[in-house]
């Protein structure tokens, strides 16, 4: 309820008169009660009928979730894979290990690797485990025992071509660090610190155990295989057997060794039939399989000579180790290989039929 000022302003003047004539002491007490009632309306008043300001900022309410929504985001169900696979988990090791292992200047080879999921690599003498086909310089000189039994099939049927005569020889295989820098002295002084034809330890190839060097070898006399005349059978096939030739004529700026006709590399036959065909070395067939990740279209190859249809993909490993998606095969029936590619990845090569 608010005070009308008018109407108490008129009823104190009203008792003021009244008082007024009456002693001076009750006057002075009834002036001074006015005076304190005129003091009490006036703020009454001005309490009650003023304006409540406006805030000098505006006041904004927080905004609710919406829906009681939290502001994390929900993650999609992972490691969900198609019908017909299961997982296995590789790490960084499994990626130094393999037929398809790239070793070069800037890819060094992993000494005393040991893999978690692909086989350790089995390196055989040759001399204790060929045909009579080609000859071998001595018992040291070994290779990946896969290599040696293809090498065996190679060769066994280039003597057949060539009516059964006995022309070649293995003289290098798999070597040590020390062998290697023991090569690399005897190039340098001979050639020069510029030399491009041996690798400095660790950026050879021949750690691998799936690289040979193979010559010519009549009579007692070793010469330069070099595949000209019938030996150009070599070049022709051995993409059929595994084999590719490693340093090319031409891909100099791609690989940093000089050509090398007498050197061949074990890849496996899905891996050496693409590569001849597209004319790629090693370094170019590596960065081409990354385009092919197991979420994504596969690299379909076919091998000619037996009809058989391979499917490769390729899986990043990281530090923590990964899930590598493989033909989930309880019987057997799908047979599948893996190999490191010495570049942070893992390739799986599925034999479809």
């Amino acid at each position: 309820m608010l005070y009308n000022r008018t109407n108490i302003m008129k009823g104190t003047l009203y008792a003021l008169k009244n008082i007024m004539n009456k002693s001076p002491l009750s006057t002075f007490i009834y002036v001074l009660i006015t005076c304190l009632v005129f003091a009490n309306v006036y703020v009454y008043s001005h309490i009650f009928t003023s304006t409540i300001p406006e805030p000098l900022y505006p006041v904004t309410e927080a905004a609710p979730d919406e829906a009681g929504l939290e502001s994390e985001e929900q993650e999609l169900p992972k490691n969900v894979l198609p019908e017909g696979y299961e997982y296995i988990q590789a790490g960084l090791s499994d990626t130094h290990s393999g037929t398809l292992i790239l070793v070069n200047s800037t890819h060094a080879f992993v000494f005393d690797n040991v893999p978690t999921v692909i086989p350790t690599s089995e390196n055989v003498s040759i001399y204790y485990n060929k045909t009579k086909s080609y000859s071998v310089r001595d018992i040291n000189v070994s290779m990946n025992a896969e290599a040696v039994t293809a090498l065996n099939r190679m060769l066994d049927d280039f003597s057949a071509f060539q009516g059964g005569k006995k022309s070649l020889i293995i003289l290098e295989g798999l070597r040590t660090y020390e062998a290697q820098q023991q090569i690399l002295d005897e190039k340098i002084a001979a050639l020069g610190p510029e030399q491009t034809i041996a690798q400095t330890p660790g950026a050879s190839e021949h750690h691998t155990g799936y690289a040979m060097d193979m010559d010519l070898y009549e009579n007692g006399v070793i010469a330069t295989f070099t595949g000209e005349g019938d030996y150009a059978w070599i070049y022709e096939n051995a993409h059929k057997y595994g084999f590719v030739l490693r340093y090319q004529e031409g891909k100099e700026s791609i690989t940093g060794i000089s050509p090398e006709s007498w050197h061949f590399r074990y890849v496996g036959v899905p891996h050496a039939e693409y590569m001849y065909k597209n004319n790629l070395s090693l370094e170019e067939y590596i960065d081409a399989l990354a385009m092919y990740p197991f979420e994504s279209g596969h690299l379909l190859v076919t091998d000619e000579a037996t009809g058989a249809s391979y499917e490769i993909y390729s899986v990043a490993v990281n530090a923590d180790g990964t899930q590598v998606p493989v033909p989930a095969s309880p019987d057997g029936s799908v047979a599948y290989t893996l190999s490191g590619d010495n570049s942070g990845h893992v390739i799986v090569t599925v034999k479809k039929a």
